[in-house]
């Protein structure tokens, strides 16, 4: 999902409103997550390092629903990529959040100080590793002129750059991002025909169709609706 918008999105854009991007999708989801693990807190009782951990697997936003209307009404292109921008930086910084409070909750002794250092690791390693593997990528389409084998270069950098990073222990999904956006800025204007562009686009447009319908369908198969009716009438 995030590769398949990243491709999409140019640098200028990126480069013009870095500022913002970069504090709502990483000021933005420290506060999210402050105010919900708050609100958990507060309202339902549990400690509250396990409800800053609920607050940071719900603080990054899906604005899937959001960009489809934005299509349908021709909003400004500057807040369709405000938006995209945000919502592909803001995964990779609710994810290393979400692990450093893990490893808080569970006693690995994790300080203010190491927490934040991890996160910044995490972050920008991730960017850097998935610059450097989208540019290598890149170079290698330049040297290939059939468009089933560059599309499958790109399946290769997308899940190859994630599992690597994560080997790391860095960002996985930061550096798929990075990777994508390189992919879609370099390799698309310098090594790519018209013709191989068309099918990448597509190719991944219906594979983000396939994997947002299953993972929403997944959520819906692991939901019990006896037992949030049990726990809502219990609260009553």
């Amino acid at each position: 999902m995030a590769k398949q918008s990243s491709l999409k999105i140019e640098l200028r854009h990126i480069r013009t409103d870095i500022v913002p991007l970069l504090v709502l999708a990483n000021l933005g989801v420290l506060i999210a997550t402050l105010v919900t693990g708050l609100v958990i807190y507060y309202a339902v009782g549990m400690s509250l390092i396990v409800a800053l951990l609920f607050g940071s697997m719900v603080s990054a936003t899906d604005p899937i629903s959001v960009l489809s209307i934005f299509k349908e009404v021709a909003v400004e292109e500057r807040l369709s990529v405000l938006v995209e921008g945000e919502s592909l930086l803001n995964d990779g910084t609710a994810v290393a959040l979400f692990q450093i409070l893990l490893a808080s909750a569970v006693g690995a002794g994790v300080g203010l100080v190491w927490g934040a250092g991890q996160f910044l690791l995490s972050v920008v390693g991730g960017a850097l590793l998935g610059l450097a593997l989208g540019y290598f990528v890149s170079t290698l389409t330049k040297k290939s002129t059939m468009h089933r084998v560059e599309i499958t270069l790109t399946t290769i950098l997308a899940y190859g750059t994630f599992l690597l990073a994560r080997h790391l222990h860095l960002s996985g999904v930061i550096a798929a991002v990075s990777a994508g956006l390189v992919i879609g800025n370099v390799a698309a204007k310098t090594g790519m025909s018209a013709r191989t562009l068309t099918a990448l686009r597509s190719f991944w447009e219906y594979a983000s169709f396939i994997i947002n319908s299953l993972v929403f369908l997944l959520i819906g198969l692991e939901v019990r609706l006896g037992g949030v009716l049990r726990g809502a009438c219990q609260r009553l």
